[in-house]
């Protein structure tokens, strides 16, 4: 996973039903239609930041 600085993303998880003895690649684009769920929670939202320094 690449990230850019002070952008913000929010993560989403994809649920994919799966008949047996199917194969399902990393590659591959993730599929839609019928089976396919995506769901994103607004409590995960993100900024990056490119160094964090504590003083204490």
């Amino acid at each position: 996973i690449i990230l850019h600085s002070m952008h913000k993303y929010q993560p989403r998880v994809h649920v994919i039903r799966k008949e047996c003895g199917e194969e399902l690649s990393p590659v591959k684009a993730v599929p839609t239609g019928d089976g396919v769920k995506a769901f994103s929670f607004p409590e995960t939202v993100f900024t990056t930041v490119t160094a964090y320094q504590n003083q204490q």
